[in-house]
């Protein structure tokens, strides 16, 4: 059921009053009141998100009311109308607070354009609101100090005070795409700087270009009101293109004029919006495949790749693991606080060869502290998300002493190079009528080639 927004009118002349509710009551929940008093009664009970409010009642100032209202009912818009046509009148109404300032006498069909127009500037409010812990991210750091992440760090410096250089971001999944992206965001110091991030699987394809660059209201069907897209809230800052590999084709054209022109046009709109960003994009999946299978435009990847950074895996940089382990520790504990692991568990976390990199090593850390007693890590279960069962299938990470067999992973490793192997040999090194036999979904088929080195 949907549940029409409430409207308090407050106005001593009764005609008008009547006329305004006449106007309204058919889109919106009408509150009529002619003093302050009852209105007052009114906020006090429900939430009012406008308040059409005369700017002379006979017991009180409007902009008294005004000053209270907005430290009581923060909430609530506060559209002025009054008798007066001084421009002076109505810019000190706003610059008071005021949402909006209307003359006496006015046209039915003004009222109910300033209405509509408060409702929606009220809702893109909330919704930036809400969007803030996105927009404006808490710091980030980076966790390593092998001679790869040292190099890559070097690299995150040089471009500082470069904002106008789009960033790629390649990488397995799990190695820290989206927090070097928001170190690269952060290193720039520059107060009030949005970041704005978009997982590209998570939208459908039917609504990418509304989420991107915004619609106008009555562009669809459910386009109720209009909105700004991701680039248009990036203004100013970065917007970060998570998974990239996935924007699908048709959409792919309109976001290379964006690149190119530094403008966005709403998707039911023929006026273009002048915005400034920095593109920094991130994809597991390998980019000159995507080129080469024409499922991405090669001019859009040379415009978003100004820069190319490489995350290695975890297995490259096992020399990081201790301090990742250590600082996982110190995130996810509790009290009684656990400070450390035993020498044992802490080989077994050495000699594993992360496919999940290091999304997988939190997961481990954060299950071990449950089952941890006393202050030590003293054992460790690693679970291979692609091959344990409903209840967690234990691997061992490392060879056992004096066995002559290779762990677990090494050989749940060669049998899906041998299989993948396989079935492209099968096809004729189609890739994707390989992984459409294999029924895996396309993220996680090249994610496999990747990592078993199967790219050619």
């Amino acid at each position: 059921m949907f549940l029409k927004p409430e409207i308090l009118i407050v106005d001593d002349d009764l005609s008008l009053l009547s006329a305004m509710e006449l106007t309204l009551e058919s889109r919106y929940q009408i509150h009529t009141v002619s003093n302050a008093s009852e209105a007052n009664k009114v906020l006090a009970t429900r939430s009012i998100p406008v308040i059409i409010l005369d700017l002379h009642l006979a017991e009180i100032s409007g902009l008294d009311l005004l000053k209270k209202w907005k430290v009581e009912y923060p909430e609530s818009e506060i559209i002025f109308c009054s008798g007066e046509q001084k421009v002076e009148k109505a810019i000190e109404c706003i610059r008071s607070g005021a949402s909006d300032f209307i003359s006496k006498p006015f046209k039915k069909e003004d009222l109910i354009y300033l209405v509509e127009r408060t409702l929606e500037k009220r809702d893109l409010k909330n919704r930036v609101e809400k969007l803030s812990p996105l927009i404006n991210p808490m710091p980030v750091e980076f966790i390593g100090t092998s001679p790869a992440i040292l190099e890559l760090l070097n690299k995150i410096k040089l471009l500082k005070n470069n904002p106008h250089l789009n960033v790629t971001l390649l990488g397995e999944s799990g190695t820290g795409k989206e927090i070097m992206a928001r170190l690269l965001h952060q290193q720039e110091e520059t107060p009030g700087r949005p970041f704005v991030v978009v997982n590209m699987p998570a939208i459908p394809a039917n609504l990418m270009e509304a989420e991107l660059f915004g619609v106008e209201r009555g562009a669809y069907t459910d386009a109720k009101q209009s909105r700004p897209g991701k680039f248009e809230l990036a203004d100013g800052g970065d917007i970060f293109l998570d998974e990239i590999g996935d924007l699908p084709l048709d959409t792919q054209a309109k976001l290379l004029r964006t690149l190119q022109e530094r403008q966005v046009e709403r998707v039911g709109s023929n006026r273009s919006r002048k915005v400034s960003f920095r593109v920094i994009s991130a994809t597991n999946q390998p980019l000159s495949e995507l080129m080469n299978t024409g499922r991405f435009r090669e001019d859009v990847i040379y415009r978003l790749s100004d820069m190319v950074l490489w995350l290695p895996p975890l297995r490259e940089r096992r020399e990081d693991i201790p301090l990742l382990v250590s600082y996982f520790i110190k995130k996810y504990s509790r009290k009684p606080m656990i400070h450390e692991v035993s020498d044992c568990a802490l080989e077994t976390l050495m000699n594993y060869s992360w496919p999940g990199n290091v999304r997988q090593l939190e997961s481990t850390i954060k299950r071990a502290l449950v089952f941890a007693n006393g202050k030590t890590i003293d054992d460790i279960e690693i679970y291979d998300p692609s091959t344990f069962n409903p209840h967690g299938k234990l691997i061992t990470p490392a060879e056992p002493s004096g066995v002559g067999v290779a762990p677990y992973d090494v050989l749940i490793r060669d049998f899906e190079k041998d299989l993948l192997n396989t079935t492209l040999q099968k096809f004729n090194g189609d890739k994707n009528a390989a992984m459409f036999a294999l029924k895996l979904p396309r993220a996680t088929f090249y994610r496999k080639l990747s990592q078993l080195g199967i790219m050619n």
